[in-house]
């Protein structure tokens, strides 16, 4: 389901699902906040395999910001797809999310 890698104060979180839907958040949220529970500056979710998502993994992902700001951190999503963007942008989530175009530029910000 994922491939974690640490690079310096930083977790890049690779997302192999094609589809993150409302069977997988509850594993999903489970690996990612014992990851949190490590305190990183930040978390970059790579997007590169994900070609849909549900308002429970949108739902997650604010839960994954939301927590990452009460601890002073940024979440960061690449390489996301047109059509998963579309979806962020349709439900206005494009607004409260940090996009990067490369894994150098996120792990910058």
């Amino acid at each position: 389901m994922l491939d974690i890698v640490e690079e310096g104060d930083a977790l890049i979180v690779k997302i192999l699902e094609p589809e993150l839907q409302m069977y997988l958040i509850p594993q999903f949220r489970s690996a990612i906040d014992a990851l949190l529970a490590k305190e990183p500056k930040r978390v970059v979710f790579d997007f590169a395999a994900v070609n849909h998502l549900d308002s429970s993994a949108m739902g997650a992902m604010f839960h994954f910001q939301r927590h990452m700001q009460e601890a002073g951190g940024k979440v960061i999503l690449i390489n996301v797809s047109k059509h998963v963007m579309q979806i962020f942008k349709i439900t206005k989530s494009d607004g409260h999310l940090t996009f990067s175009a490369s894994l150098s530029e996120a792990l910058k910000k």
